[in-house]
């Protein structure tokens, strides 16, 4: 026999001393007595008092509280097999959103497009968590890692191109804090990197292959065009007006398709282009699938059937039964009348 909470146990040292109490209270009943009456009259007194049937009641007065004790100390016994499914990969998100992604070249902009396929994302995941990485000059973790989407997708909705003080695009520093968003080494662990492309740093390729050589898989989803798009901003007078060099030149933002490729070849994932149709997302979860498949297989392990509910109903048909007897000598000692 195993017990779920063994330390209960120490509570039954009190039904000694509740014992110890009922047999001297007999006696303490007998003395109070005597200040009142004569001792002769003890028994005239009480000649229709059952100290049978007292001593019972006090047994199924005892007796629940004996079983309720050992049920809440969980006894367990008798082996069964249980199959576990690991199920669900941790997904993190990274998402660009530097300057660039205010483009207009997919409507409304880029960003917003990136937003609206990870929201499509999440609704048609199933047991997978998800962590969101915001990123521009550098990263931090929009989101922990949870199974909540709708939580998800509220802060999704919260990113914009204000969230990163920092401006530029460095992809590298966004697959770091990527990382850092895995909180279980056990389970299988994928990084999408949703942006333009425009890797300022140039150090994604190189931090994509040591993280593919830990065993990380980095999708990669471009988003904007090779044409290019200039960039829609708000000047300090509050109008709109295109993002200029220093020179004054207006800056033309293209999709990088060759450094996001390079980034998901290196990080044993693949390329996706952003389409209207989203097929891009069902290709992502369809090698989420495969991956589950091949790498989550079922356990087995032994465990202890849980016995607490005998113990449990025993003692409310103890309780029951308390409650039906009398002392009285002259009466149905099961029944009230």
């Amino acid at each position: 026999m195993q017990w779920g909470n063994p330390n209960i146990l120490y509570v039954l040292a009190v039904i000694p001393v509740l014992i110890f109490l009922i047999i001297i209270s007999g006696y303490l009943n007998k003395k109070r007595f005597k200040r009142f009456a004569e001792e002769k009259f003890y028994d005239f007194f009480l000649n229709r008092f059952s100290f049978f049937h007292w001593n019972f009641k006090n047994f199924f007065l005892l007796l629940p509280m004996i079983l309720l004790i050992i049920a809440a100390a969980r006894p367990q016994w008798g082996q069964e097999v249980q199959i576990i499914q690991k199920e669900g990969l941790d997904i993190a998100i990274c998402i660009d959103v530097s300057l660039s992604m205010k483009a207009s070249d997919i409507r409304p902009n880029r960003l917003q497009r990136a937003k609206d396929q990870i929201s499509y994302f999440f609704d048609k995941l199933k047991g997978d968590r998800v962590a969101i990485i915001g990123f521009a000059g550098t990263s931090f973790i929009q989101l922990p890692m949870t199974d909540d989407y709708q939580a998800a997708k509220l802060f999704l909705g919260l990113l914009d191109t204000d969230s990163v003080p920092v401006p530029g695009t460095n992809i590298g520093n966004a697959l770091l804090t990527a990382q850092t968003a895995f909180p279980d080494p056990d389970r299988n662990k994928i990084i999408v990197v949703i942006s333009d492309g425009e890797d300022l740093e140039e150090q994604g390729v190189e931090i994509a292959k040591e993280l593919g050589d830990k065993g990380i898989i980095i999708h990669t989803l471009g988003v904007g065009s090779p044409e290019g798009s200039p960039i829609m901003i708000q000047n300090p007078q509050g109008n709109q007006e295109y993002a200029k060099d220093n020179n004054g030149n207006i800056i033309i933002t293209k999709l990088d398709t060759d450094v996001l490729s390079r980034i998901a070849r290196e990080g044993n994932g693949r390329f996706f282009m952003v389409t209207p149709h989203q097929a891009e997302i069902y290709e992502i979860l369809r090698t989420i699938e495969e991956l589950e498949k091949d790498k989550y297989d079922a356990k087995e392990f032994v465990r202890y059937q849980e016995r607490y509910l005998y113990f449990a109903i025993i003692a409310l048909i103890s309780i029951i039964l308390e409650s039906l007897i009398l002392y009285n000598k002259n009466s149905n000692a099961y029944h009230r009348t």
